[in-house]
């Protein structure tokens, strides 16, 4: 079964950009993508593991899955892969 299409809400994004202290100007149009930052993976997924807001984990998984994309080496990228995939 496919998942219902749904995209990041503006109350999720702006709360992220507070608390983890991104960001976060209107005029971002892939907010997510811009602002993931390889190095902060860790601090994106333990932020992950701690938000029970359902908005707020699908901005944020979009934010992990691109910091993913953005290691610098194969090793990193697996191993966040494999961290992630569970989640």
């Amino acid at each position: 079964m496919e998942p219902t299409f749904r995209c990041g809400t503006r109350k999720a994004i702006d709360e992220l950009a507070e608390e983890l202290i991104l960001p976060n100007d209107l005029t971002m149009q892939d907010w997510a993508y811009e602002i993931a930052n390889p190095n902060d993976i860790d601090k994106y997924i333990s932020h992950y593991g701690l938000t029970t807001d359902d908005d707020k984990k699908f901005v944020l998984m979009k934010i992990i899955i691109q910091a993913t994309e953005e290691q610098n080496t194969e090793e990193l990228f697996q191993k966040y892969c494999r961290t992630i995939k569970p989640i």
